[in-house]
């Protein structure tokens, strides 16, 4: 404390020094932000040498095998319970050819067409009698599949699921190993000196090995990150760490995925009674200078601009002199260098002591926390940061690229196939569509990603197209028309794990543990589609007018929406409700699979409920500070995140969990258990070399 004792005598600002020697461009800052740090933080000690008894603590598992577990349920979620037979029958394994029928039977009743006006007591109307005979088309097609399986296999009942998932997976890597140990070292020196001399020889091109020695220097970055992360783990501790975390870890795992969603829902019911929180006190010099007071508000606070400001009464003036004119300085414009380099240090965890020059300086501006992730469920959901704007700001700048380049990657093979006729080379595209992302899409905001999820969620089952679709079109003779029809697959699973993997990066850099889901909001533009497609709305004018001119501008570019009303099929208000489902499946037909029914649609509304909430707070905190510069678009963006997150809860309490529904809504309810697994994600610090290659492989994979 003598030297801020000797700096409010001497008018000198901290950091400064006596002398007055003039000071190089944001050097005066950083010597006042190390000795602020210096006074703050106290000395390090020694570091306690783990133990054995640290491998067996109770904690969960490692997030990137929750990561994996939650692809693999996924997967089963759709093939055994949404798109199996016994699932759209509602029949329990094993199964009979008298359940099938007496199952389909009961399914008739609520879903033909000729049968409705006796289950609705009233005549149907067009949409509905539509919405019936889809229904009743898809449980006589699971009719006949069973059926068909019964007969092949002789037997008088057969198992609706056997494990076929599992021991597909379990015959992949007996391939894959089997594949990999029948070659040896000379195969391996075969294949390196063959894909050695293409590339020096230019066999394939310039350009094209041009681009492949690139592609190949970028997984090789990743790869040697991740290595030398397993190196410095160790392979002993590594080992005892992997054994005691598989065999302790699943209960933990088990108990935070449960209760996460109700603890968030508490936290911030609790926050929004409390009001806003503060910032801690910092221990800082009676004399600190006014040039460089810089009062961090907390969220709510930007609400309230009335707040009183802090007295600057006894605080000491700076003297003239070159130290004065450095901190009133403008700063520099951020160079594209040095903007990629903060990122990168965000998504990699990067120590802010490796930094140097502007960049540490702008590091330090953000102020986003590098600490550990507190120990604790609620201490990880309540934690918080002193400037949660700008570090959510900061999140999202570090985390753009990779928003756009997995949300982008199944749109834009449609479109350049209308704008040229031809898709590109997969990897020059990728190359070309990652320079134009990064280099040419301006900064949004931390609200525009959520609406670009949200946006991509409502058009994600519409515009995407395979590559079958692609040559298919390519080879037409005469007039070209591209059918565009969504199926269930592979890739709508990587697009739930991702928004999972995107909450929790941003969560980790932003240092702020209890935000809005971005599952949840790609999940709002899922419901907000759903509910256009319900009889009540699609019947009105001016939704069948909208249809109409939408449909015909399609059709002008080669387009047309083949199965869309297959798609969006969904049971509910007297149709297709009475049977099937995959809770009849595991109940039976009793209350049982109806209290299941709704204790799972309980627990899946308490992430997008929480999340509307807070978009209704922000809503109302920017209603506040309207008529500021950018104030009024940040109101738009957050008014309309919370209208779609209410209009979300509202299909989700309407919703008929225990019935058959149709792709559209068996995809809807992936992407809400999807923000269970963000939620606890979100309380891992997934930052690092692993983040990284799972990343390259599902943009390798979707």
């Amino acid at each position: 404390m003598a030297t801020s004792k000797t700096a409010a005598r001497s008018g000198t600002p901290l950091g400064s020094s006596g002398s007055r020697a003039p000071a190089t461009d944001g050097t005066a800052r950083q010597q006042q932000q190390q000795q602020q740090r210096s006074l703050e933080d106290p000395p390090p000690g020694p570091q306690r040498q783990q133990s054995i008894r640290d491998y067996f603590r109770w904690r969960p598992l490692p997030w990137w095998l929750c990561f994996v577990g939650g692809i693999f349920l996924l997967t089963k979620l759709q093939l055994v319970y949404n798109d199996s037979p016994c699932a759209v029958l509602g029949t329990q394994s094993p199964v009979t050819t008298s359940d099938v029928k007496r199952a389909f039977r009961t399914l008739s009743l609520c879903t033909h067409p000729d049968r409705l006006r006796g289950r609705l007591k009233r005549p149907p109307t067009p949409a509905e009698e539509r919405r019936g005979e889809i229904l009743f088309n898809r449980a006589s097609a699971a009719k006949d599949e069973l059926t068909k399986v019964l007969k092949l296999s002789k037997k008088k009942e057969v198992k609706c699921y056997e494990g076929e998932l599992e021991m597909a997976v379990v015959a992949f890597f007996t391939q894959v190993g089997s594949a990999l140990g029948s070659l040896g070292v000379y195969d391996y020196l075969d294949i390196a000196k063959g894909v050695a001399w293409n590339l020096l020889t230019f066999e394939s091109g310039f350009v094209h090995t041009l681009l492949t020695v690139l592609w190949l220097a970028f997984v090789y970055r990743i790869l040697k990150q991740f290595l030398v992360y397993l190196w410095r783990m160790g392979v002993i501790w590594g080992s005892i760490a992997l054994v005691t975390t598989v065999v302790i870890g699943p209960l933990p795992t088990l108990l935070n995925c449960l209760f996460l969603p109700a603890i968030r829902l508490v936290a911030f019911c609790k926050a929004a009674v409390s009001g806003p929180r503060l910032p801690q006190a910092e221990p800082a010099p009676a004399a600190q200078p006014a040039a460089d007071d810089s009062t961090r508000r907390p969220e709510g606070a930007e609400a309230s601009a009335a707040a009183p400001a802090p007295s600057t009464a006894n605080m000491a003036v700076a003297q003239d002199g070159p130290n004065r004119s450095t901190l009133h300085k403008r700063k520099k414009k951020e160079t594209d260098e040095e903007r990629e380099s903060r990122n990168q240090e965000l998504l990699t965890k990067a120590s802010e002591a490796n930094a140097s020059g502007a960049v540490a300086e702008k590091a330090a501006d953000a102020a986003l926390s590098e600490a550990i992730m507190p120990e604790g469920i609620w201490a990880c959901v309540n934690r918080y940061h002193k400037d949660p704007v700008k570090a959510r700001q900061a999140a999202a700048a570090a985390v753009q690229f990779d928003v756009l380049l997995i949300l982008t990657k199944p749109v834009i093979p449609l479109f350049m196939l209308i704008a040229l006729g031809q898709v590109w080379n997969g990897l020059l595209s990728s190359l070309f569509i990652g320079h134009a992302l990064r280099r040419w899409v301006p900064q949004m905001s931390y609200e525009a990603h959520h609406l670009l999820c949200a946006f991509f969620g409502m058009v994600h089952t519409l515009l995407g197209v395979t590559s079958s679709q692609v040559e298919d079109y390519a080879n037409r003779d005469g007039e070209k028309i591209l059918h565009l029809a969504w199926s269930w697959s592979f890739k709508d699973v990587l697009s739930v794990v991702h928004m999972c993997q995107l909450g929790a990066t941003v969560t980790a850099m932003s240092a702020l543990g209890n935000e809005p889901s971005y599952a949840a909001s790609f999940a709002s533009g899922i419901a907000m589609r759903i509910a256009l497609g319900q009889d009540s709305i699609s019947g009105l004018g001016v939704v069948e007018r909208a249809a109409s001119w939408a449909e015909m501008q399609f059709k002008e570019l080669g387009i047309s929406l083949a199965a869309a009303e297959e798609v969006v099929a969904y049971s509910g208000n007297g149709i297709g409700d009475c049977a099937g489902g995959p809770f009849r499946m595991l109940f039976g037909n009793e209350s049982e699979a109806q209290i299941a029914a709704m204790v799972v649609k309980a627990w899946l509304i308490l992430i997008p409920l929480t999340s509307s909430m807070q978009w209704v707070q922000r809503t109302v905190n920017a209603g506040r500070l309207l008529g500021k510069r950018w104030k009024t678009t940040r109101f738009v963006q957050r008014a309309v995140l919370a209208v779609l997150g209410l209009v979300q809860c509202v299909m989700i309490a309407m919703y008929e969990l225990n019935a058959a529904n149709g792709a559209l809504a068996n995809f809807w309810i992936a992407m809400l258990l999807g923000c269970i697994g963000e939620s606890l994600l979100s309380t891992y610090d997934i930052r690092g070399p692993i983040r990284q290659l799972i990343f390259l492989v599902m943009f390798l994979f979707i």
